[in-house]
């Protein structure tokens, strides 16, 4: 998909970034906390212009986002303080020219959709730094349905 990216090099707050990251759950969320957690994040991503992927299985987290360097730090920071994630570890943080999800606010995808969809992803949500590469490789992969 020809993106450049770039060492996160420049401290321009307007840059456009993206930032990924897995985290584990301390406990497991249901059906209402996840509808909940999606709806204030949504309307927070639109408000901010942020957009983006986030899976959910078995209690472990993955996400991109993308947007202007200020407000995706802004966010980061929230996230590394929210109290619902035992553990967190940052995929990349890169400087990017165009963004993967341009019309996804927010896209969400359960353990049903990632069983149903992608497939490949499952084993690799459970944070290791090993599977890096390949659980960035999958989750930007998701980007070639970003038109609806």
């Amino acid at each position: 998909m020809g993106i450049a990216r770039a060492l996160v090099s420049s401290e321009d707050p307007n840059q456009l970034v993206e930032l990924s990251y897995v985290s584990k759950a301390t406990q497991d969320m249901g059906l209402s906390s996840l509808v909940s957690l999606f709806d204030f994040s949504h309307k927070w991503n639109q408000d901010h212009e942020l957009t983006g992927v986030l899976f959910y299985e078995n209690s472990h987290f993955a996400q991109i986002l993308e947007g202007r360097r200020e407000d995706v730090l802004f966010l980061w920071d929230k996230i590394q303080k929210d109290q619902r994630h035992k553990i967190l570890h940052r995929i990349e943080f890169d400087e990017i020219d165009q963004r993967l999800f341009p019309n996804w606010a927010l896209r969400f995808y359960g353990g049903d959709q990632i069983a149903r969809d992608v497939p490949h992803l499952t084993g690799l949500l459970d944070g290791l730094p090993s599977h890096d590469v390949e659980l960035l490789r999958i989750m930007r992969s998701v980007s070639k349905g970003n038109q609806d």
